[in-house]
């Protein structure tokens, strides 16, 4: 890229600095800081003012900037700042956090009683309310909306004051710059990178939402108390998909961070927050700006200094001060250097290449590099030759290594050369012979326990494939093996375990099995990856998260360095990868990961059948999970017809999985009877192929406990979700699956009429999500919180209902928007409580408001929009607006009967019916509502339960028995 600039380009440049500067302070300042920085030169002070006129008065102030000419007469009063104390929609202005040009930015608090709350809001100042002004402001807030992240400031609110300025309102960060708070911490190297992986992931996040930030600096990347950070300030940030974003010229950047393509009007890419990434990162590692550049520097030796090379990382730390050095971990100036040479050096290096191509590709590669070096493995900023490999395989394998030294030293210290190749041609002879040996005493192992299969020893004519392997693992530990042949039966029999749902056994057969394990060759390293892709699929299941990651890192780097090239190894990896960051609960990278997996999948000519169902099962549960029913079912439908086209057809236990994500998916989409035969397609095929026991049989009859009580099968509802409970436990399932559990039967007790019970075990579900480190924030976890709002109201504590059910609905507004799964599911909750509460004018808004956003969502086929007939019904009767209420009810009536309703359900609308139809006096027709009613209910639920004991009630006054 050519540096060459004409005189007017350079003045022109020169003017931008200045304009850059001065733009934001009120006009006594602005013009006083003008005068000085222009320093008596008459042209460039006419720029510099042609810039501030045109940003008076453009839609774009830089669109057209070569026919700026006309100089500023005269500035506009400042406006009074807004009395401390005034209220901007729903927040009272309580402080100042900081000033600006366009305005300020406020510490508020909640001021409309319905919750207390502190945030920080931000206000376009009257006078600088230009249309530019107002559209940057405005596009800030759009972005903000779009995004929903933990290391990103999170936006609450926002509209226009009574006097028309626009605001917006966002969670108060209490922190401190990165760079100040790693220094006041003194954290070493590697804390500070791990700090840094946070930030990774909040700009990793902002690109997969198409927006680039372009002003990333340690004054927008704040720490709180917690250690967590929080990416600030999208003002000048643009969407990919603007017609404009790639527009350079910004009066909003700050030039110590700008990348070449910002100062040299080229396109605005997600390289530029690479750029921008790698100068914060020479920050936090060197103490020094890798142009020298300091707050203080003057704009036109920023310009200057900007063009040159990056100093290297390594001379930078080098130069630093001692007390700079020790900041980081205690080291001195020459020390930090020396670790700073090599592999981090090389990242630093890559993000700050002036070509944008040559950057890295994604803020995930740039962290995936990170997380290598903070592995000890190799990065792919640079090519590493032989001897680097080696280095870091040292530092990972320093015990192994030590022994190979010890031996290499013992050789060479012999007879020389020619005895050690004659040693070296013996060792490969005994290699080859302990390899037969081993074969052997395998083989002999496996002979041995089949043989227990026999009739004459077993004293059976049947055994089961349980009962052999009990067998196989109690003759392992009496059987004399060699250490490798034990360690591959041992990962053998775990894997089989796993298969059918022995985790703890299986757990412990591979912890075992991968001790010292050691490949030489890339088939022993394939080998070995697919079995730690078992180990990993097993931690999972026991929700040692931290492990699977670490084990997911692990099969990555052994794949990578025995089969680069393998596509199908790739997928692998990123299967298990994808598993390890969903139990991390990163969602996103999970889905990413998965995604990728299955479009290598997709190219290849015979795809391994079990791993690619695998990823449609995980896939399909994160689009449940996020309220995408109608993709999960076509998911759901594209596995099963994967299996026809491999050949796995019916009676194939690996059809299990997508006949579970069918049926689970029927039953969202509001088809209970038809999810119903579906699921007891797989339990039935799961119960033939591995038995009654293990994990996976647990799964199946959780899911079936939704679709009973949907069915109105309450009893039946809690028995399967007890039996899934028990077989859990027995398998070592981890507390947040106990939670799922505890949930589960907590809503089949509520729809039993047993309230009580209903709210112990949703708090216990609570719990039990604490005790997994789940996430205030989880989308699961919110699920179980409104309903344990929604038992409380059924108990009659409508206080704490009302209070709970509120937040969580604001909550979900929040994290998720409008437009979400979890929005409407809290909303319509929040109208079922209004009803219970006797409250219609609550409720009917609430009632309307969910209907709307349910019908975005899901089918008009879907029971949800049987239900609120019903409830708009109740609402009707309590405000003895009788025909209205008969109206919705017959509507109710009407889509019970046209639609796969549960006859408990039915048997409700017909009690309800039946005392709308007494209000108006037809006893008759309400008595012969009732004869049908009641025997249903009273089979179904708990005398206590709210709709029997109201039906009850108007039996005793009807005389009905």
């Amino acid at each position: 890229m050519s540096t060459e600039d004409t005189p007017t380009q350079r003045l022109q440049r020169r003017a931008l600095a200045i304009f850059d500067e001065i733009a934001e302070l009120d006009p006594a300042a602005c013009e006083a800081r003008l005068q000085d920085l222009c320093a008596g030169e008459a042209e460039l002070l006419m720029e510099v003012r042609s810039l501030l006129v045109a940003d008076a008065g453009a839609t774009d102030p830089f669109a057209d900037a070569p026919r700026w000419g006309e100089a500023l007469a005269t500035q506009a009063a400042t406006a009074a700042e807004p009395a401390l104390g005034r209220c901007i929609g729903a927040w009272k202005l309580v402080g100042v956090i900081g000033q600006g040009g366009m305005g300020a930015v406020y510490a508020v608090e909640r001021a409309d009683g319905a919750y207390t709350q502190r945030a920080a809001l931000k206000l376009i100042r009257a006078s600088a309310d230009s249309q530019a002004a107002r559209e940057r402001f405005l596009r800030e807030r759009q972005i903000l909306a779009g995004l929903q992240h933990p290391n990103i400031a999170t936006l609450l609110d926002g509209g226009f004051s009574t006097d028309g300025e626009p605001y917006f309102v966002m969670e108060q960060v209490d922190g401190q710059p990165i760079d100040r708070w790693c220094d006041a911490l003194q954290l070493g190297l590697r804390e500070r990178m791990e700090l840094f992986l946070q930030v990774l992931d909040a700009v990793r996040y902002a690109h997969r939402n198409l927006v680039v930030h372009r002003d990333l600096k340690p004054s927008n990347l704040l720490v709180d108390g917690e250690g967590r950070v929080k990416l600030l300030d999208f003002g000048i940030a643009k969407q990919l998909v603007e017609a404009d974003a790639t527009a350079t010229l910004d009066r909003a950047l700050t030039f110590e961070y700008a990348s070449p393509e910002q100062l040299h009007d080229a396109p605005i890419t997600t390289a530029t927050d690479i750029w921008q990434l790698g100068v914060v990162l020479h920050r936090l590692l060197s103490g020094a700006h890798p142009f020298g550049l300091t707050s203080d520097t003057p704009v036109a030796s920023q310009l200057q200094q900007l063009e040159r090379e990056p100093e290297p990382l390594t001379r930078a730390a080098a130069q630093t001060t001692v007390e700079q050095a020790a900041l980081r971990g205690g080291l001195n100036p020459a020390a930090l250097a020396r670790a700073l040479r090599g592999n981090l050096a090389a990242i630093v290096q890559t993000c700050l290449r002036r070509d944008p191509e040559q950057r890295y590709a994604s803020a995930d590669a740039l962290a995936n590099d990170l997380r290598a070096w903070l592995d000890n493995r190799p990065i792919t900023a640079v090519p590493l030759s032989r001897g680097q490999r080696a280095r870091l395989w040292l530092r990972r394998n320093r015990g192994l290594a030590a022994a190979i030294g010890a031996v290499t030293l013992a050789l060479l210290a012999g007879t020389g050369v020619a005895l050690w190749q004659a040693n070296e041609a013996r060792e490969q002879a005994r290699v080859a012979q302990r390899e037969s040996e081993s074969a052997r005493a395998s083989l002999q192992f496996l002979t041995d326990t089949l043989a227990a299969a026999a009739p004459e020893q077993a004293m059976s004519t049947e055994v089961s494939v349980r009962q052999l392997l009990d067998k196989a693992r109690i003759q392992l530990g009496q059987h004399k093996l060699r250490p490798d042949a034990r360690r591959s039966l041992q990962r053998m029999l775990g894997t089989v375990y796993q298969s059918l749902g022995e985790l703890k056994i299986a757990a412990a057969l591979f912890d075992a099995g991968l001790k010292g394990a050691q490949p030489r060759d890339r088939n022993e390293a394939l080998a070995l990856a697919r079995d730690m892709d078992t180990y990993a699929v097993i931690l999972n299941g026991m929700e040692r998260c931290k492990e699977v990651l670490a084990l997911a890192g692990q099969v990555q780097a052994l794949r990578q360095r025995f089969a680069p090239d393998d596509e199908e190894q790739r997928m692998r990896s990123l299967k298990t990868l994808g598993m390890a960051h969903n139990c991390m609960r990163d969602y996103k990278q999970a889905e990413a990961d998965w995604r990728a997996a299955l479009q290598i999948a997709d190219q290849l000519p015979s795809p391994p059948v079990v791993e690619v169902v695998e990823i449609h099962n995980s896939l399909w549960l994160m689009l449940d999970m996020q309220g995408q029913y109608d993709q999960a079912l076509a998911l759901a439908e594209k596995g099963l017809a994967f299996l026809d086209r491999h050949g796995q057809k019916e009676g194939t236990p690996v059809r299990v999985g997508p006949l579970r994500n069918k049926a689970t998916a029927l039953f969202r989409a509001g088809r209970p009877a038809d999810a119903l035969s579906v699921m007891q397609q797989a339990i039935a095929l799961q119960r033939a192929s591995v038995g009654e026991n293990g994990a996976n049989m647990a799964i199946l009859y959780n899911d079936l406990s939704f679709i009973l009580k949907d069915l109105g099968r309450y009893r039946d509802s809690a028995d399967a979700v007890r039996r899934a409970g028990q077989l859990g436990e027995a398998a070592g399932m981890g507390p947040a699956e106990a939670a799922v559990q505890a949930s589960n039967l907590a809503d089949a007790l509520e729809m039993a009429g047993d309230y009580p019970q209903a709210v112990q075990g949703k708090q216990r579900a609570l719990d039990l999500l604490d005790k997994a480190g789940v996430a205030k924030d989880d989308p699961n976890r919110r699920r179980v919180e409104v309903g344990l709002a929604r038992a409380l109201g059924f108990a009659g504590h409508f206080d704490d209902a009302l209070r709970r059910m509120t937040r969580l609905r604001e909550q979900a507004r929040t994290l998720d928007g409008e437009d979400s799964m979890p929005y409407a599911y809290a909303t319509w909750q929040a109208a079922v409580l209004a009803k219970n509460m006797r409250d219609p004018v609550a409720g009917i808004p609430l009632l309307q408001e969910s209907v709307l956003r349910w019908r975005k969502l899901v089918s008009p086929e879907h029971t949800v929009f049987t239900q609120a007939h019903r409830i708009r019904a109740n609402f009707a009767r309590m405000q003895d607006d009788l025909v209205l209420a008969e109206s919705e009810q017959r509507a109710a009536l009407d889509r019970f009967k046209t639609t796969q309703a549960a006859p408990a359900g039915l048997a409700v609308a017909q009690a309800e019916m039946a005392d709308i139809l007494a209000a108006q006096g037809k006893q008759a027709e309400a008595r012969a509502l009732l004869q049908q009613a009641l025997p249903v209910l009273r089979a179904a639920v708990l005398p206590q339960e709210i709709n029997r004991a109201a039906a009850e009630a108007l039996a005793r006054k009807l005389g009905v028995d």
